[in-house]
């Protein structure tokens, strides 16, 4: 049995955001061996993403630019209650990756998606993959001043809307971007544990996002993805999320949760993240390369168990 943030979990694999966004996802991911389903990310409109060709598998990597599409926050206002009881009568917790444009569009969407009964909140403050007018959106994590905000007027909008009943205060934690300056992992990781101290701080960090605007062409020098750059993740991420987990177990308090997330394909790569100081792990490419079966987690499952013991039938 594992926990994150006070969440009892069945065990540590989970699906990564980007995987499962309708009630039909979540039907299917019910029925899968993950410990809890991540829905989302979740906008306040809804988006179609980005055009064309937006995923490409690669043997040792792949590379997306999906753009954050789902079905904005009305969809999600009037059918999250029944995704969290499909979720709860399958015994497992529900979480909801948000992702807002400005401050204001991350509290409003916390709010409402508090009030639906799931268990976790996830704020997306690392997706490389969105453009406006032709140019990218700015990587949020990477300013600790905009995470500090961001935090901040969530943490405001949980706590006003559990006034006078504690007990109705959903947990969030923050989604990171893999940082290669250690000493900008450390600004915002003390940034983290000052939010952390507060009634209603970030209580789990989920690292790693994509490896931004990785660039791949074909045979015929013709770019696999139609935006160009994207995001890179698999197995090659994998040694990078791995040092992001362990740096930040080194750097946040012991309150915060760390969720490992990048390469995750198999037991083996659990279990080397839960060693690295997460306490459950998260997996997309795995799921994608499988042409979008939820079955896949039940592999990596019995992977990580045959690990921790061989002996187990």
């Amino acid at each position: 049995m594992s926990a994150l943030a006070g969440v009892a979990l069945e065990h540590p694999v989970m699906n990564a955001a980007g995987t499962c966004k309708s009630v039909e996802d979540v039907d299917a991911f019910a029925r899968s061996a993950v410990a809890a389903i991540v829905v989302g990310s979740i906008t306040r409109q809804p988006r179609a993403g980005n055009a064309g060709n937006v995923y490409w598998p690669g043997r040792s990597y792949s590379i997306n630019a999906l753009g954050l599409p789902n079905r904005g926050l009305d969809y999600y206002g009037a059918h999250l209650s029944r995704m969290v009881d499909r979720a709860h009568e399958a015994g497992k917790p529900l979480i909801v990756s948000v992702a807002g444009f400005d401050v204001g569009e991350y509290a409003e969407i916390a709010e409402v998606v508090a009030g639906t009964g799931v268990d976790l909140i996830e704020l997306n403050l690392a997706c490389p993959n969105v453009w406006d007018g032709g140019a990218q959106k700015r990587i949020a994590c990477f300013d600790p001043d905009q995470t500090a905000a961001v935090c901040t007027a969530v943490g405001d909008a949980l706590l006003a809307r559990a006034a006078g009943d504690p007990g109705r205060r959903v947990p969030y934690g923050v989604k990171l971007s893999p940082f290669s300056d250690p000493a900008a992992l450390a600004e915002l990781a003390a940034v983290l544990a000052e939010l952390a101290g507060r009634p209603v701080g970030p209580r789990f960090v989920t690292a790693v996002n994509t490896f931004p605007n990785a660039f791949v062409v074909d045979a015929d020098n013709r770019p696999v993805v139609d935006v160009e750059l994207a995001g890179m993740s698999g197995p090659a991420l994998k040694p990078v999320g791995l040092g992001q987990v362990r740096q930040l177990r080194q750097l946040l308090l012991d309150s915060v949760d760390v969720v490992g997330v990048g390469g995750v394909g198999e037991g083996r790569d659990v279990a080397e993240y839960l060693r690295a100081g997460a306490v459950a792990v998260q997996a997309a490419t795995a799921f994608w390369n499988r042409g979008e079966d939820p079955s896949v987690f039940g592999s990596i499952l019995a992977g990580w168990i045959d690990q921790v013991d061989p002996a187990a039938p």
